[in-house]
């Protein structure tokens, strides 16, 4: 507080408190000198002297007062010296606290300035990432409604389709119900004449039965004389086996002996029966026939 000025008026009272205290001080001093001197001097001085003193003890009184007022003036001074310095260091202490919140604010500000900083770039970022999203999600809804827009070209095909088929079905139903009502009337045509089928079949089925016991006893009678043919064709063949045979060995031997004038002509042996070729053919062909009779029945 050594720089801290005071008011002019403070400052005045405190220099005539100095004064009067250097008075105070020099008074005893002057009345001792002047002592020696009362004795000599003439009453009207004597009287100025008293009026002199008289001023002077009225001067103390009112400096006394006056040193009395400074006195306190200076007490109030040093108290309001101490509340100044209170005030100051309290100034200083905010001022500290105030640079501190300032240093603090500004490390805040710096650190908000970053964290903006970042939240714009991740804000830009995702901007970027939406853009994207966005894009996809129009081509996608683009895709989609050609999609759309495909099937629904493709349900009027199948409906046309349909009505189409629906149409061919009408047609296919009004034919058959026609084919229907003429199968009924066939039917009960049918139903109406199955009586006389009835008697035709019943008339077929008698004549069927005496026709089959008539070809029963033909077929014991055609049996019969099939066995008898199969006999003598049996004989027969080995009639004309054994007469091949009996000409075979003639020929050979007649080619041994070397005699060319009997060459082409058949050996006749008296032992052999004669046997015709036209009796041969006739019971091949009356076998043949009985073959044929046997395999149709």
């Amino acid at each position: 507080m050594d720089g801290l000025r005071l008011p002019p008026v403070i400052e005045e009272v405190l220099d005539s408190s100095d004064e009067l205290c250097e008075l105070k001080l020099q008074k005893p001093i002057t009345l001792a000198e002047t002592l020696p001197a009362k004795k000599t001097e003439s009453p009207e001085k004597e009287e100025e002297k008293k009026e002199r003193e008289g001023e002077e003890e009225g001067d103390g009184e009112e400096e006394e007062y006056l040193r009395a007022q400074v006195l306190q003036l200076l007490l109030q001074l040093d108290e309001t010296r101490e509340v100044s310095q209170r005030h100051e260091d309290s100034f200083l202490e905010m001022q500290g606290l105030l640079e501190d919140e300032r240093l603090a604010s500004a490390h805040q500000a710096e650190s908000f300035t970053r964290q903006i900083q970042r939240l714009q770039a991740a804000l830009r970022s995702l901007q970027e990432e939406m853009d994207g999203l966005e894009e996809e999600k129009e081509s996608e809804l683009q895709e989609v409604n050609d999609d759309l827009r495909a099937a629904q070209e493709e349900v009027l095909l199948l409906q046309a389709e349909a009505e189409e088929a629906a149409a061919e079905r009408e047609n296919d139903i009004a034919s058959l119900q026609e084919e229907l009502c003429r199968l009924r009337a066939e039917l009960q045509r049918l139903h109406a004449a199955a009586p006389k089928y009835e008697l035709e079949i019943s008339t077929l089925r008698a004549e069927i039965g005496k026709k089959r016991h008539d070809t029963d006893a033909d077929e014991r009678h055609d049996n019969k004389d099939l066995k008898q043919q199969r006999d003598t064709c049996d004989d027969v063949y080995l009639a004309v086996t054994d007469t091949e045979q009996v000409k075979a060995d003639s020929y050979i031997t007649l080619s041994q002996s070397g005699d060319g004038e009997h060459r082409g002509r058949p050996s006749e042996d008296p032992e052999s029966p004669p046997v015709s070729i036209s009796e041969v053919s006739v019971l091949k062909v009356q076998l043949r026939r009985a073959e044929e009779t046997a395999h149709k029945v």
